[in-house]
């Protein structure tokens, strides 16, 4: 029992001993620790300055929201397009009566004024009088250029779309709508200004030939869409190789010769809320900070709304994201690295990891490097993020800034992509008529996102393409429907006569055609005509509807009695039912 005790106690004894050593070290590293973390709070707390601005590692708290992150209004329709009820509607809010007036009244003057003066020029071949133009018309002119590009026809020539020889060949809704000649007869004379006065306005104003009806419409993309939180800022080229005073020069663009065109679009339904053309050097000089200005006149509509705006870096400035934040509005674009007020220890990356992400704050702005791969990094500027927040593995660690970036930048490259893909634009040497055609596939759409706003369940269980091929069908239908009525009054009242291919082409759009005019019924001495209602057939028939007194065939003919006959026309008058 005593030598257990004894030993009992040396063990004791020894725990002791490792219980002090135990606690000595405990003490040596929580000092070092301390000493570690103190060195990184002094590092993190070490202000970087840089062109007037202090920039820390660790974000300031937010104590409130921001004026500039609450949205005032949600996105949807306006006052303005509330109301709509018809395809026609959504589109005439864009391509407005104001424009109408316009195109009619320019058209006509120009088309005079050509023809006048070749006619004093060539009294041995006369070129016929020209017919003025008016709304109905050219409506129907645009139903042709939004069918043509609905079925990707647009530059196809005319001759092909309004071919006689194989009927299955064409389509009978240009031969319903009107004539080959005509059509190209507007679509040479279309003009959207004053000729007369053009030299004198265009020195002072290059896009002269077009202003009033492209300021027109930016007014009403403007005024007819409430958009989403966020919006995206880019540029938008309009291929044309013809001669331009402004035509630019962009190899990343799929035309890369062109019309740029600065556009602002919602992020999320790629619907035009603004644009603005760009004319070039002014006085000979580049424009100065050229980026930041067209932002701020793109978006000057939405101060005080609280939304974002993604750029790239032709347009991030650090004095442009302070500046909206006043105006309440919030940036999130790609920075350059040549930038003078950038910091330079985002450009070092020497030490870095791939993935990995370098943050520095002001109190209202945050800017991130993030490294991609070895020896490649992007940095990015936002006025909405304030902390750093890093995705998983599974997104490769990015930062919620390049995340939201992301999603939001391609806004404008969708849209142009869209327009593209059914566009109306013909090949053309005249510059205005090439961007005006842009701006009637911009209508097109735009009308597409206001009629599925307001009618959420039409074709709801089709893709988002075939409902849009399915809405410019509609829109070029209903555009000609006045036009192809005009022409069936023409020959049902006026008696004028039109081609079988024409008659039968009207028919096909479900318009059925019936001659009453007086002047039209076969006299009494014929004895045998063709039929009132076989289209294309030369065959000869001495049978006559008692009714109209129109030659008929047997096919189309019914026998009342013994001795009456009558065509199926006036038998369908009989019954009720609509001819």
């Amino acid at each position: 029992m005593e030598v257990f005790s004894d030993s009992s106690e040396e063990v004791e004894g020894v725990i002791e001993e490792n219980e002090n050593i135990d606690d000595d070290d405990d003490n040596i590293l929580s000092s070092e620790e301390n000493d570690i973390s103190d060195e990184i709070e002094e590092e993190l707390d070490r202000n970087i300055e840089v062109a007037g601005r202090t920039w820390k590692y660790i974000a300031q708290k937010q104590r409130k929201t921001r004026a500039a992150d609450c949205i005032r209004k949600e996105k949807g329709l306006t006052e303005k397009s509330k109301d709509i009820e018809s395809i026609l509607d959504c589109f005439f809010l864009f391509i407005s009566d104001e424009i109408f007036e316009i195109i009619v009244k320019f058209t006509n003057q120009r088309a005079k004024e050509i023809i006048s003066k070749y006619n004093e020029t060539h009294e041995d071949n006369l070129f016929k009088s020209w017919q003025d133009v008016d709304v109905t018309e050219i409506r129907g002119f645009f139903a042709i250029l939004i069918l043509s590009g609905r079925f990707r026809e647009a530059k196809e020539n005319p001759v092909n779309l309004w071919t006689s020889t194989n009927i299955s060949l064409s389509r009978p809704i240009y031969q319903a709508c009107m004539s080959r000649n005509r059509y190209c007869d507007i679509l040479r004379f279309l003009r959207f200004d004053d000729i007369s006065t053009r030299t004198e306005r265009i020195s002072l104003d290059k896009l002269a030939p077009i202003r009033d009806v492209v300021d027109n419409f930016t007014k009403n993309c403007r005024d007819s869409y409430c958009p989403s939180a966020f919006g995206t800022i880019d540029e938008q080229l309009v291929s044309y190789r013809g001669r331009c005073p402004f035509k630019v020069y962009i190899p990343s663009k799929p035309g890369k010769y062109g019309i740029k065109i600065w556009t602002l679009c919602d992020a999320t339904t790629v619907y035009c809320c603004n644009l603005e053309v760009y004319l070039g050097k002014k006085g000979g000089s580049a424009e100065q900070n050229q980026g930041p200005r067209v932002v701020k006149t793109l978006a000057n509509h939405w101060y005080g709304s609280g939304r974002n705006i993604t750029t790239d870096n032709f347009f991030t400035d650090l004095t442009l994201a302070e500046e909206r934040l006043k105006e309440k509005l919030t940036l999130i674009g790609t920075m350059r690295k040549n930038r003078k007020d950038l910091p330079k220890s985002l450009l070092d990356i020497k030490s870095r990891a791939v993935y990995s992400s370098d943050f520095l704050f002001t109190r209202d702005l945050t800017l991130v490097s993030y490294v991609t791969k070895p020896k490649k990094f992007v940095i990015l500027l936002s006025s909405t993020h304030h902390e750093h927040d890093i995705a998983d593995e599974n997104e490769k660690f990015k930062p919620d800034i390049i995340l939201a970036y992301n999603k939001t930048k391609s806004g404008v490259d969708v849209l142009d992509k869209l327009v593209r893909e059914y566009s109306c634009k013909r090949n053309t040497r005249r510059w205005p008529l090439r961007l005006f055609l842009n701006l009637i596939d911009i209508a097109c759409y735009n009308a597409f996102v206001l009629w599925t706003i307001k009618n959420p369940e039409w074709h709801s269980d089709s893709s988002i393409t075939y409902r849009r091929k399915i809405f410019l069908q509609d829109l070029g239908m209903e555009l000609a429907r006045t036009q192809i009525e005009r022409r069936v009054k023409k020959i049902e009242e006026d008696g004028r006569g039109f081609t079988n291919l024409v008659t039968t082409a009207i028919e096909s759009t479900g318009r059925k055609i019936r001659k009453t005019c007086k002047d039209d019924t076969p006299s009494q001495g014929t004895k045998r005509g063709r039929c009132r209602i076989c289209r294309g057939s030369d065959n000869k028939h001495s049978k006559r509807c008692d009714k109209c007194n129109q030659f008929v065939c047997s096919q189309h003919s019914q026998s009342i009695t013994v001795k009456q006959t009558t065509c199926t026309y006036c038998a369908k008058d009989e019954d009720g039912e609509p001819s």
